[in-house]
């Protein structure tokens, strides 16, 4: 396999990659991630292959206007000089049609407006410093890379029940024939990540909370809204980690607790910081084994379990 100098010089120097979502919300986001705040000296202070945000770029409440999704880019990309990865949330896209926002967008949109702004030329300049950095045909904020000898994926899985509920401003059959474009190449861009059979463990990447209890039924081709459109990716992922028998991570934002669970044997889940609730970054390495997740800014481990 062709290893670029640039990425051997990333795998040389440290086995720990930094993932954050839901941020900047609040103020005290805002005073954190400044030049001079405590996550950005923390984030220049810790070997780093990549930074990861798994969306919501922004808060729900505010407008998804194009300064503020600009203003948050600049911010968010300046955090480190190593490769940046996003994946799209939902408050920057399927949440900007909500009622009590200032200005109301259609959805799909902003999504395409979205899309244009964080897959440009820099970041993919940047990001092609990833060993086997590739990203989907048909949906290009899906990526893929290796690092550490780990097979990494991102998965656009957005909140609001993957874009089929509250459908405010856009076609509402445009926007669920859209969820079930992403489901379809969800599904196929997950199953992929079994090519890399050398890969000593895999993580996966996406914004929802999809362990999120839900009484509603599941989607299907005769219920395509109001339903849980999240039992495929839990049976995917499920079946994933049975099938290659390796660790294998899932991150994901969304809902506030930053906490870890173990799902199966080998498969790991970690709601990432953010949201309001805590105000950091996550670094995380595989070590002998076994994921090490820990504060950037205190070096403490995380201990919290989700419920």
């Amino acid at each position: 396999m062709f290893v670029s100098s640039m990425s051997l010089a990333l795998a040389m120097t440290t086995n720990t990659f930094l993932v954050m979502g839901d941020m900047p919300y609040t103020p005290i986001d805002e005073i954190n991630l400044a030049k001079d705040g405590k996550i950005t000296k923390a984030i220049a202070a810790t070997p780093h292959g990549f930074l990861m945000h798994l969306g919501d770029m922004k808060s729900g409440a505010l407008a998804c206007t194009n300064k503020l999704l600009q203003t948050n880019k600049a911010l968010l990309t300046s955090l480190t000089t190593q490769p940046f990865i996003y994946t799209p949330g939902d408050n920057e896209w399927t949440d900007c049609d909500r009622e009590k926002l200032s200005v109301r967008f259609d959805e799909l949109e902003r999504l395409s407006f979205v899309k244009g702004l964080m897959f440009d030329d820099d970041y993919t300049k940047k990001a092609q410093q990833l060993q086997g950095y590739a990203t989907q045909a048909e949906m290009l904020e899906n990526a893929r890379w290796q690092f550490d000898g780990i097979e990494f994926s991102t998965l656009h899985i957005p909140g609001t029940f993957n874009g089929r509920s509250q459908i405010l401003k856009s076609d509402k059959n445009a926007a669920l024939d859209d969820a079930d474009k992403r489901d379809k190449y969800n599904l196929i861009w997950l199953k992929q990540a079994l090519v890399q059979q050398d890969a000593k463990a895999y993580v996966f990447g996406f914004q929802a909370d999809i362990y999120h209890p839900t009484s509603k039924p599941t989607c299907s081709e005769s219920q395509r809204s109001n339903c849980d459109a999240f039992k495929i990716y839990r049976d995917a992922i499920s079946d994933f980690a049975k099938h290659t028998n390796k660790p294998v991570l899932v991150m994901h934002g969304d809902t506030g607790p930053y906490c870890q669970q173990q799902l199966a044997s080998n498969l790991t889940r970690l709601n990432v910081p953010g949201d309001f609730a805590v105000s950091d970054v996550a670094k995380v390495s595989f070590i002998d084994g076994q994921w090490h997740i820990a504060s950037v800014t205190t070096n403490e481990p995380l201990t919290t379990g989700c419920e």
